[in-house]
């Protein structure tokens, strides 16, 4: 997506909060920005504070107030937004007390946010290990003519992902506002595979344009992998 209209996109989804105190700005924060490079808070010189939120945490609290404002403060976290909108005792994104993740998804919506976070915090190879399809990573291990074993496999989604951030976060970022209106085509390309493209309408000079969803059936109940990134 152009910077320019990156920036449209992001200007036009803000919140103001009006209250005794200072004005509050909430905007959604840019895919591909880290919280090193934009911190969660920011103080202009006269006195408006921005606070830059995850898309679905900004989603929740713009809904919450259109309701009249039951709630708004309750979405604190992007896992709080998703958690939402997921089944009871459904956490998407859980941080562990060692800084580890565990990440997993029930929607197709919820691979795109959860990949887009793994991207941004750089956490590549629990991308890997939780939430790429099993089916993928045993053919990955099983590529070339000397199989490649899990761990160079691994490796290589790591290079790929290194090389790759900005391209795909440029994609990850414009899709989960294209959901919002309805600029998210949907193909089924298989057997419990969901391809997600942006529509045709939505320019840009994208490297990347589309994410497939794997569904499958865990004995922990329907789980959705991402299956690929083109």
């Amino acid at each position: 997506m152009p910077v320019a209209g990156l920036r449209v996109a992001i200007s036009v989804a803000v919140l103001v909060a009006s209250s005794c105190g200072p004005r509050i700005e909430y905007r959604v924060r840019p895919g591909f920005a880290t919280k090193q490079e934009l911190p969660d808070e920011v103080v202009l010189d006269d006195g408006t504070v921005i606070r830059y939120l995850e898309l679905n945490e900004f989603l929740a609290r713009k809904k919450a107030e259109q309701q009249g404002g039951r709630g708004a403060g309750t979405a604190t976290s992007a896992e709080a937004a998703m958690n939402s909108e997921s089944s009871p005792g459904f956490v998407p994104w859980e941080e562990l007390d060692d800084g580890s993740v565990r990440m997993k998804a029930e929607r197709n919506d919820q691979i795109v946010v959860l990949t887009m976070r793994a991207f941004r915090e750089e956490r590549y190879a629990e991308l890997w290990d939780q939430l790429v399809s099993p089916g993928v990573r045993r053919r990955a291990a099983q590529d070339g003519d000397v199989p490649l074993g899990p761990d160079k496999a691994r490796e290589r989604f790591i290079d790929w992902c290194v090389k790759w951030r900005t391209e795909v976060m440029t994609m990850l970022n414009r899709m989960s506002f294209a959901f919002s209106t309805n600029a998210v085509i949907f193909d089924r390309i298989g057997p419990g595979l969901v391809r997600m493209r942006l529509a045709p309408q939505i320019t840009g000079d994208f490297k990347f344009r589309s994410i497939e969803a794997y569904y499958e059936r865990t004995p922990e109940g329907d789980r959705v992998y991402l299956g690929g990134i083109r």
